[in-house]
This record gives structure tokens, C-alpha cells and sequence, in this order.
């Protein structure tokens, strides 16, 4: 190939090139529109893994009842590719309906999604056919498994109260406890309650749920060692109808009417009738007897038909104590000495 051959090829050639180059075209690509939560995941210790449901702009959390309701998780998030989201995958936030996530896509387009929390936890149900009782600064132990259901037992979830009549509620103590395979709450009244004693409704919030019992199942009671005592009579007491009689003793507390009663032939008892309350302090119970009590010289303590028992009634809450079967409590009068009523 001579010189001008050559000149002339290499002209075409690089004219082909230049044709070719100007040919051809860049492809460009546009940013990404999507914006979408596309899993939506949380783990923690008493739960595992739960995933969400995404429904619309809803992430729907299904919380398991048996778990403990954190007031944070750390959710794993995964977003539309290139796009991002606020707060960030792992980032912790507040575990409450209505919690807001923003995922922007690359694109610039925002789109908002709300937590939604559905908790699978179901009504507390209390078996009512059953009292507790416990002095102050006592506890007594009710079973989960049979008699209170669907707490969450954990003490950072589930709380107690009693509530008496006007709707006045008092913390207690709770502790969970598990004994020979049997799960039981153990409930411990403070010792500085402002509640007397007496009976009161029971109240627990577990998780989001609460739940009130619909009779007071529970009774404050007196320790023994405050059982009230008479002290035995000593002389002979004549009393006119309608007049009063006074017994002496220690720790009264929360007196009401006293019984009296005898005997028959056959020694089975008898009603004779009561002596109505009048007063009382810690150490005297004052009574009327009724104007139509039947006159008479009795025995105290006598097993004939003019023997006489006297009761002095006072709080029902010592020792035993059920909603459902009341037991009265009684101070008996004792001594060997004759009560003579007279008109």
C-alpha cells in the first residue's frame, strides 16, 4: 500500500469511528419511586421473633399474651430498595399504637406507616367461689392456673388492688411464685393500709387489660392476738327490762349484739333473746336488755331449762372468713354467778 492508500484508508477509518461515536446514545435510569416497609420485625428476650402484618399505612403487631409488654423494642426494618426510613432500622422507639415511621423513597416521594398494637391477651377471669384472707402485713396466695387467669405474670405488667365500697382502691404486694409445678400470685397486704379491717374487692391490671371481682372476696382480718376476751363475772347481776348491764374484758373491737341463749329438757340449745348494743371501748361493752325479755332468775352457765349463755358478738373478721358463708364471732361470758331480770 503506497502513501496515498494509506492516507485515504485511514481517513475512512477514522471517519467510521466518528460516525459511530456519534451514534450512539447514554442510558439513564430514573430514581426509584417506591417506598414501602417491606418486613417489619421484633425480637426480644420473653417473645422471639414477631413479624408484623403491613396493612395499608398499619404495622400490625400482634403481642402473645404470656410476654411482658416492654415500653421499647428495637424493630429490624426492611424498606424498598433505595429508600430509607425514619426512624432507622434498630433505632428504639416507643411500643404504643400510633407510633410513626416515614420511608422516603429515592425518589423523594414520603410515605407514613403507623404502628398499630393488637394484643392477643384475653379478659382477667376470677373464680368467686372462694375467699382470701390475711392480717395486715399478711399474705395469701391465689393459683393462676385456676382461680385467677390470664395474668402476665410479671410484677412490671401486672399490679393488685383491693376496692371498697365508695370505689377507694389500696395497692398490695404481688409475687409470682411457682410451687410443685402450680403457678400462684402471692398477694401480701401492707402493713400501713389505710383500710380497716374488713371485706373488699379484688383488683388487677395485667398488660393492657384490668379486671375488678364482682364481690369482695377478700378479708382483712384481726391476728388472734386481738381477739376480743370477757372477763368472767364474779357477783350476781340484777338487771330491769330495758335497763343496761356493762361486761368488762380486754381488746374489745367492733362489738355488735349479744346472744343469749339456754337450754332445754334435753339439753339441746335455746334461744332467750339479745341484749342490744349500746356502747363500747376497749375494755367495757355496755347492752339494754329488751323490755320484753323474759323475766327470771337464771344460772350463768347452767345446762337446765334456767341456765344462761351470754355472747358477747364482735368483728367477723378473725380467723375464718368467707363472703359466701359469714361466720359470727363471739366473746363468751363465763363465771358461775345468777342474772336476775325484773320489770
Amino acid at each position: 500500500m503506497n502513501r496515498i492508500t494509506r492516507l485515504i484508508y485511514w481517513g475512512l477509518l477514522t471517519a467510521g469511528i466518528a460516525l459511530i461515536t456519534s451514534c450512539k446514545k447514554e442510558t439513564a435510569y430514573a430514581d426509584s419511586p417506591y417506598n414501602k416497609i417491606e418486613n417489619f420485625a421484633i425480637t426480644t428476650s420473653g417473645t422471639g421473633l414477631i413479624n408484623a402484618a403491613i396493612n395499608g399505612d398499619s404495622i400490625l403487631v400482634y403481642w402473645p399474651a404470656y410476654a411482658a409488654l416492654p415500653a421499647t423494642v428495637s424493630p429490624v426494618i426492611h424498606v424498598s430498595d433505595n429508600a430509607t426510613i425514619t426512624p432507622a432500622s434498630g433505632t428504639p422507639v416507643n411500643l404504643v399504637t400510633g407510633t410513626k415511621f416515614t420511608v422516603k423513597s429515592q425518589s423523594g416521594a414520603v410515605k407514613d406507616y403507623f404502628l398499630k398494637l393488637v394484643l392477643n391477651q384475653p379478659g382477667i377471669q376470677f373464680n368467686e367461689n372462694i375467699s382470701y384472707t390475711a392480717p395486715k402485713g399478711g399474705t395469701f396466695s391465689i393459683s393462676t392456673n385456676r382461680d385467677v387467669k390470664y395474668l402476665v405474670e410479671d410484677v412490671a405488667s401486672t399490679k393488685a388492688w383491693l376496692v371498697n365500697t365508695a370505689g377507694k382502691e389500696e395497692a398490695l404486694n404481688i409475687v409470682f411464685q411457682v410451687r410443685n409445678n402450680i403457678h400462684y400470685v402471692d398477694v401480701t397486704i401492707p402493713e400501713n393500709i389505710s383500710f380497716s379491717e374488713g371485706a373488699y374487692k379484688l383488683k388487677f391490671t395485667s398488660g393492657q387489660v384490668s379486671a375488678v371481682t364482682g364481690e369482695a372476696l377478700v378479708g382483712i382480718i384481726y391476728p388472734e392476738s386481738r381477739r376480743p376476751k370477757a372477763a368472767p363475772l364474779t357477783t350476781s347481776i340484777t338487771v330491769k327490762r330495758s335497763g343496761n348491764v356493762t361486761f368488762s374484758g380486754t381488746s374489745f373491737v367492733d362489738m355488735k349484739d349479744a346472744r343469749v341463749y339456754g337450754y332445754k329438757a334435753d339439753w339441746s340449745e335455746r334461744e332467750i333473746g339479745t341484749f342490744t348494743l349500746e356502747s363500747f371501748t376497749e375494755t367495757t361493752a355496755t347492752y339494754k336488755v329488751p323490755a320484753d325479755f323474759p323475766q327470771g332468775t337464771y344460772e350463768l352457765g347452767g345446762f337446765d331449762d334456767k341456765g344462761m349463755g351470754i355472747q358477747l358478738r364482735t368483728s367477723d373478721f378473725f380467723s375464718f372468713w368467707s363472703w359466701m358463708n359469714t361466720r359470727k364471732n363471739y366473746v363468751e361470758v363465763t363465771g358461775s354467778v345468777t342474772i336476775t331480770i325484773t320489770d
